[in-house]
């Protein structure tokens, strides 16, 4: 199961939302999307295992309150609602110096949900999003909801970019 979500942010609130970003102290300069030591990108863990890891409660509130945006236009969308039950919230950046390994976010029940929030893409730069072989084209301010257990990586940057390919990923309990 997969879900596009159109348009969860505008272009205006990704310019905003991009700058707040990578203008706060919060990135851990060494982040993996595997245990390797290969593939080493920026990125900071908010909530992970439900606990907040990262206590910066301006975008933990804005994450949050995202979730419920995200909930919202799933709904209209494709009628379909996800729980509130957050297991982790994390971000990510990337340029054409970092990569992801193809990985699975965990093998519980439980949803992900990647977001494109730099405010410019350009087809041409790659940084898709490979989940099981579909590729879905990076454009900013749409969310893909998938299941957790599924692999998944961003495709290679193949150029010299002027933004960070910035992320989010939630992993969403699923209800019983």
């Amino acid at each position: 199961m997969m879900k596009v979500i159109n348009n969860v942010l505008t272009i205006k609130d990704c310019f905003a939302l991009y700058e707040g970003l990578i203008n706060t102290n919060m990135w851990k300069l060494r982040m993996a999307s595997t245990d390797y030591n290969r593939g080493r990108f920026p990125g900071v863990t908010l909530i992970n295992g439900g606990e907040t890891k990262c206590n910066i409660p301006y975008w933990i509130g804005y994450f949050n309150c995202l979730l419920d945006r995200i909930n919202q236009k799933l709904n209209e969308q494709h009628k379909f609602e996800i729980t509130r039950n957050l297991d982790r919230l994390v971000l990510n950046a990337q340029n054409e110096n970092h990569y992801t390994e193809f990985h699975v976010d965990t093998l519980d029940d439980t949803y992900s949900i990647v977001g494109f929030l730099t405010p410019q893409w350009a087809e041409n730069w790659g940084g898709e999003l490979n989940i099981e072989g579909e590729i879905i084209k990076y454009k900013p301010g749409d969310f893909i909801l998938f299941d957790s257990s599924k692999t998944h990586t961003s495709q290679e940057i193949i150029k010299n970019i002027p933004y960070w390919r910035v992320t989010v990923n939630y992993v969403i309990k699923k209800e019983k």
